[in-house]
């Protein structure tokens, strides 16, 4: 069925065809066309069954995802719970960051808030909140973070810990907070708030890098932040997340979500950001 998904979707309908093609030639121009076709069909082949995967694990549970989703290493959830120490997932539109997420919150030491944006249409964002609410997620709409962790922390450190499950790998909106990084070999703007909300808090930064691997299974390795990364220059962490992301999608650039326009705001790189 995902292979029926991804041939409907790349050729029959030619999904954001348009916007995968420009953004595969900018980030790899030196590649040939043959190359960057490949790349593509790839795309097409991981989002049709990415669709499958999350419709036909519809009624499976964050335990039930164990045999899909490897984590390598989960003491680092397990300590920062034990310690009693918040975190941000820095995660990415990369592979099935749903099951990821799900499968991560199956650890009670800490609440997974899912930051996401609402869907336009309301019966559908009810509904999908009530099923991220059903798998152990706490959904929380991206516009609510910063008020919902300053109620959180308010009396002190929040417990049990919270664990943001945030991917900052889209393009800001023109009056979002951002700053200007590098990413992917690109001049491009990175939203700031994560690392702005790790400092604020307390929070203690993870990236999860995921590795793909055959029958729609992953693999995910929980990085921590460089030590003392705190005193680093503001924008440091972002850039961090952002090299790090870099080398995860060359490794298997076909499992990106190459469909959205990250590029589009480039004009603002040269003005000065949203305070």
């Amino acid at each position: 069925m995902g292979r029926l998904l991804a041939f409907v979707l790349q050729y029959r309908i030619g999904y954001r065809r348009k916007v995968v093609q420009d953004n595969l030639l900018r980030v790899f121009g030196e590649a040939t066309v043959q190359e960057r076709q490949r790349i593509e069909r790839g795309f097409y082949a991981y989002l049709g069954g990415l669709l499958w995967d999350l419709l036909r694990s519809l009624k499976i549970s964050g335990d039930g995802l164990a045999n899909h989703i490897q984590v390598v290493n989960p003491e680092v959830l397990t300590q920062a719970g034990n310690d009693r120490r918040s975190l941000v997932l820095l995660t990415s539109h990369y592979g099935n960051w749903e099951w990821i997420a799900r499968r991560l919150a199956v650890d009670r030491s800490f609440q997974c808030w899912f930051v996401y944006k609402p869907l336009g249409r309301p019966w559908a964002e009810r509904w999908l909140r009530r099923w991220r609410e059903r798998q152990g997620l706490v959904p929380v709409p991206i516009k609510e973070v910063r008020t919902k962790l300053r109620q959180a922390f308010e009396n002190g450190p929040h417990y049990p810990p919270i664990a943001l499950y945030l991917g900052a790998d889209q393009s800001p909106t023109p009056h979002s907070r951002w700053i200007v990084g590098t990413f992917l070999g690109q001049r491009t703007l990175m939203y700031q708030g994560p690392e702005e909300l790790s400092r604020a808090y307390g929070l203690k930064p993870v990236f999860i890098d995921i590795e793909p691997l055959k029958g729609g299974k992953y693999k995910v390795h929980l990085e921590e932040a460089p030590p003392r990364w705190e005193e680093e220059p503001a924008g440091f962490l972002m850039q961090w997340y952002m090299d790090r992301l870099s080398l995860q999608i060359h490794r298997s650039p076909s499992h990106w979500l190459w469909s959205h326009r990250r590029w589009k705001l480039d004009g603002l790189a040269t003005q000065v950001p949203a305070s």
